[in-house]
């Protein structure tokens, strides 16, 4: 790295035009591609063979999302009702982008009279009320319409509208158009549910937390670096550099189409904080290379000056970028593409960061004044001064209560890792918008009154010309009957009950009537052929040519863990029942959830070792030790051991976002350690160099210097990261805010170890030598103006 730093410095003018350059140009493509969001559980599917599955099937039988305008009025049948309810109906149905609206108002019957079978409007258009409560138990008693279309008590009647194969922007902008005109032909009597709403407000929560959040953690950063060094450099540069990562980073994304998803939210947020941390690094050993000038020097001496502290800091710098990269980077192992893209993007984000860290920070303070973050005469020379309080009771603790420090750190640890037991994998789509919003609550009304909001499917498949077996639709009826009989199955519709309502209605012997689905195939043959064939919504249940039939289940399933069981017991009647030539599969949005939650355990595992490998490596690389790499790396795995733990203790779910939290901040955390175990070395090699007290041993003052100039600036960048993941827990998300509030305890708990824990480990004989690497052979190479306190004033730490 010196002959970058040299570069850095000889030629700052250069590196801060092209900067600027690159600004504009990812500027440019962010205006052209713009900022896309989505919402949808898809998002959070892996893409493999059940996605495709999935999307076979809604090719097939159409898109299983529906949105659900719901009437409640005091009795559905009645004329004014359903007068009401037909006008709503036919505006929704003439939409555009809407293919169908079904309600009881438009629902075709089946009905035997002499002559024949006839099929006519479930309810007769200008029905007076007394033709409607004739017709009342009927409907209520009918599989076809109870639930699907009409309440129980027949108080809430819902409208079915399901919107045309569109692209998703159409498709939002379609769903807010019928929420618009539900609300405005509402007298507080209507009200809509339904996945399609989830996706726009999901969208809608996404733009409003992107807007709020990220200025918020801007300004934060702002007020940290201003309260931390009290000038105007000292706060504008650094927020500069945050903005100019955020424009390359959202830029890029936009350059390859990738849309903002409940994964990727964090996104702007976490790199400012992450970016944060480098920067405060590099300001602080501005100050320390300034400060050993004097207030007089020239610009070739200040350079000089300055060149030196870079030759330091950038390699500890860049080393801790790295480690932070490969634990985003760890990430996309992950077979879910949600984690996968925030992989990808939280380690390109931080890569930029780090880039401007090293490069354009350091280029821009070479071309400023010496006293450009505050001048370093008399009482000034310090900043933060409010921590050498702290800082020295906790170098006392080090030095003079080590075995407690270690004991009591091993033991917390233990204690919150025996939690691990009781942590659960799990993701429910529901959840993740609060439980007093709109969504959740609407949610629960439909599935009181009517039907669930989540939709399954199960596929059923034979032969072609299957579905006109007695066998295969008598199987298909008794797999709708037992998933009906299933927890959290509110209703159920397939071929087989229309079949079951032909049968009922054509002439024929009443054993035959009776027999819901008809044993004789000649009679079932004549029902497809002459009346189901006519119909083209059977399209939507039964495929052309009749090898595949699909059961529509409307549920409250909405947990991974809940929709897992009924899979289970779906799998276990299909082995139990039907023959080796007819196969059922269940599928859905909410399946793929399921898939992708079962994802997440076995990816965490992956994705954690390949973090911590190769940040090991890095450690090693750097500190050229396999030993020292492993002290760096064990006071950061304890944290993400009580991490786990923690989740237990709690009942905190591990699902897809809280499942990226131990790899990032792994990378995070080791940054600490890497910068307190250099300035150590560094610290060392100065007081052996010149003792500064009889009474303190070179060590001991050591280790108060390595507080001073790198536990200042380490606790103040991770008290800046654990405020911006707090801002977090203003989201429109319960994941986000939950995963705000992991990410804060889980970096405080790192930061505590890497202050306390780890220089306690330090002193031990175990890593002793570790810990001092080669300070001598570091003492011979430093600096004259560096074998000193490089006019920082301190105090004792006795």
């Amino acid at each position: 790295m010196n002959k970058f730093a040299e570069f850095v410095v000889l030629r700052a003018k250069f590196i801060i035009a092209v900067t600027l350059a690159l600004t504009l140009g990812f500027a440019a493509a962010l205006v052209i591609n713009g900022v896309k969001f989505n919402g949808s559980p898809e998002t959070l599917a892996r893409n493999d063979e059940a996605l495709a599955f999935f999307h076979q099937t809604q090719a097939t039988f159409g898109d299983d999302r529906v949105i659900i305008v719901a009437f409640t009025t005091n009795d559905i049948f009645t004329s004014e009702a359903q007068d009401r309810l037909y006008a709503l109906t036919s505006r929704l149905a003439a939409m555009q982008g809407v293919s169908e609206a079904l309600s009881l108002a438009n629902l075709k019957d089946i009905s035997r009279e002499e002559g024949g079978i006839v099929i006519d409007k479930l309810l007769p258009t200008n029905a007076t009320t007394a033709q409607l409560q004739q017709r009342k138990n009927a409907i209520l008693q009918d599989p076809l319409y109870a639930r699907h279309y009409i309440a129980a008590d027949a108080r809430t009647a819902a409208i079915n509208v399901f919107l045309k194969p569109l692209p998703t922007k159409e498709s939002h902008a379609v769903a807010l158009e019928i929420e618009r005109v539900v609300k405005a032909e509402s007298r507080g009597d209507l009200w809509l549910a339904g996945v399609p709403l989830m996706d726009v407000k999901g969208v809608n929560s996404m733009v409003r937390d992107v807007l709020v959040l990220s200025p918020l953690a801007a300004i934060l950063c702002f007020l940290v670096f201003f309260g931390a060094f009290r000038n105007f450099w000292g706060a504008v540069l650094p927020t500069i550099a945050l903005l100019m990562g955020l424009i390359w980073t959202i830029g890029f994304m936009g350059m390859l189409g990738k849309p903002i998803t409940i994964a990727t939210l964090s996104l702007p947020t976490v790199l400012m904080a992450v970016g944060s941390s480098y920067i405060f690094h590099v300001l602080n050993q501005y100050k320390i290379s300034m400060s050993s000038l004097a207030a007089s020097a020239d610009r070739q001496t200040q350079n000089a000056s300055w060149l030196d502290g870079l030759r330091f800091i950038l390699p500890a710098v860049f080393v801790s970028g790295a480690t932070t990269i490969a634990g985003f980077a760890s990430l996309t192992s992950s077979p879910v593409p949600a984690a996968k893209d925030m992989g990808l993007f939280e380690a390109t984000g931080v890569a930029f960061m780090l880039l401007l860290t090293l490069a354009f920070i350091p280029a821009v303070l070479t071309l400023l004044p010496q006293h450009s973050l505050g001048r370093h005469d008399g009482e000034e020379k310090d900043y933060a001064l409010w921590m050498n309080p702290l800082l020295k009771h906790i170098t006392a603790l080090i030095l003079f209560r080590r075995r407690s420090v270690l004991f009591i750190s091993l033991a917390a640890t233990l204690f919150l890792g025996v939690g691990v037991y009781w942590m659960r994998v799990n993701t429910d789509y529901l959840k993740i918008f609060p439980r007093d919003s709109e969504i959740s609550q609407t949610a629960a009304k439909l599935h009181e009154q009517l039907a669930g909001a989540s939709v399954l499917q199960i596929v059923v498949s034979g032969n072609p010309d299957a579905a006109t077996s007695t066998t295969f639709m008598q199987n298909l009826a008794a797999l709708e009957q037992f998933a009906l009989e299933q927890p959290g199955v509110d209703a159920a519709i397939s071929v087989a009950d229309i079949v079951k309502k032909f049968n009922q209605a054509l002439p024929g012997k009443p054993d035959e009537q009776v027999a819901a689905i008809p044993h004789n195939a000649a009679r079932l043959q004549s029902i497809f052929n002459n009346y189901l064939s006519q119909d083209e919504a059977l399209n939507k249940l039964v495929n052309r040519d009749r090898s595949t039939a699909v059961i529509v289940l409307r549920t409250n399933l909405f947990g991974s863990n809940e929709i897992h069981a009924f899979a289970d017991k779906i799998k276990q009647w299909q082995s139990d029942h039907l023959p080796q030539t007819v196969a059922a599969r269940l599928t859905g949005s909410f399946i793929l959830l399921n898939d992708a939650s079962d994802a997440v355990a076995s990816s965490q595992a992956s994705s954690l070792v390949i973090a911590l490998i190769t940040i090991y490596l890095m450690m090693v690389l750097m500190f050229r030790s396999f030993a020292t790499g492993f002290l760096a790396l064990l006071p950061n795995l304890l944290p993400i051991f009580g991490y786990f733990g923690f989740l237990g203790w709690t009942a905190t779910t591990l699902d897809i976002t809280t499942s990226l939290i131990a790899s990032s901040v792994l990378g995070l955390a080791v940054d600490n350690a890497v910068h307190m175990i250099r300035r150590y070395r560094q610290a060392v090699a100065e007081c052996q160099a010149h003792p500064h007290s009889e009474s303190s041993s070179a060590e001991g003052w050591a280790m108060w210097l390595t507080m001073h100039r790198t536990g200042k600036p380490m606790t103040l960048a991770n008290l800046m990261l654990i405020a911006a993941f707090l801002i977090f827990t203003l989201s429109s998300f319960v994941p986000v805010r939950t995963s705000g509030l992991l990410w804060a305890i889980t970096i405080l708990a790192c930061l505590v170890a890497d202050l306390i824990f780890l220089p306690a480990l330090m002193k031990t004989k175990l890593f002793h030598k570790a810990a001092l690497g080669n300070a001598s052979k570091l003492e011979k190479q430093l600096p004259d103006e560096r074998k000193s306190t490089q006019g920082v004033k301190v105090e004792s730490y006795e």
